[in-house]
């Protein structure tokens, strides 16, 4: 079992990719169809957390015992994210289950790339996904008093203050926004099988970013791609 979060850490990490999973479950349903967790997601989940969790999950050989496991842990877990918002204090929450959290959100994109492909995701999922994850997101980073340059650098000091990663930048070009997070809690996923076959293309802090970006502006915005490092990404925002 590793370690757990602090307690305002682990309620923060939990809002905010569980933001991006009812994001990616919304759509996913609104565009596969409404056995999309069950028919694709789950068994998807079960190679992530084989990749993300060798130590537990690896030796499992039944994959249909995984995957009643799997569809499980997401039903308890969302009641748990229910009950920690309305009391405000999250429960013990450790990172294994924070991983399997990560497993469920990249099976949801295995899923979107294999099925609708890259633009799918570039020019409608993630736009979509801006909406629902503007619920999620601390209020001062939805001020629309507040310039857009201030809220993505709050945004970058918030993952770094909450040790989500050891450092984090925020660049601003003629027609794009760079989001550098280095150190990243989640960086094992780069040494993983998932990342060398390229079938995670999207990092969920240049996700959430762009839907910073996108509730700020009132108009589309573009997460045009994250380039994985050993030990963080770095994401391109352009809006339309």
């Amino acid at each position: 079992m590793q370690g757990q979060l602090g307690e305002e850490s682990e309620l923060n990490a939990v809002f905010l990719y569980m933001g991006i999973l009812d994001a990616y479950e919304a759509v996913g349903v609104e565009l596969i169809g409404p056995d999309v967790l069950e028919e694709h997601v789950l068994p998807r989940m079960t190679y992530y957390v084989r990749e993300f969790l060798p130590e537990i999950f690896s030796e499992r050989a039944d994959s249909e015992e995984l995957t009643t496991e799997l569809r499980r842990f997401l039903t308890e877990f969302r009641a748990r994210v229910e009950d920690a918002r309305e009391k405000g204090v999250a429960g013990a929450m450790t990172m294994e289950e924070i991983w399997e959290l990560r497993a469920a959100i990249f099976g949801f994109e295995s899923v979107f790339i294999n099925i609708l492909g890259d633009s799918a995701i570039k020019n409608y999922v993630l736009i979509r996904m801006a909406d629902i994850l503007s619920a999620y997101l601390p209020e001062s980073l939805l001020d629309p008093q507040i310039p857009l340059k201030t809220k993505l650098e709050s945004y970058a000091k918030y993952i770094q203050d909450n040790k989500f990663v050891g450092f984090a930048r925020v660049s601003f070009g003629d027609d794009e926004i760079s989001v550098a997070a280095n150190r990243c809690e989640f960086s094992r996923i780069h040494d993983s099988e998932a990342y060398r076959n390229l079938d995670v293309r999207f990092c969920p802090w240049g996700m959430i970013a762009s839907a910073i970006v996108a509730a700020h502006e009132g108009k589309e915005t573009n997460l045009e791609s994250s380039l994985f490092t050993t030990k963080g990404s770095v994401s391109k925002i352009k809006a339309k």
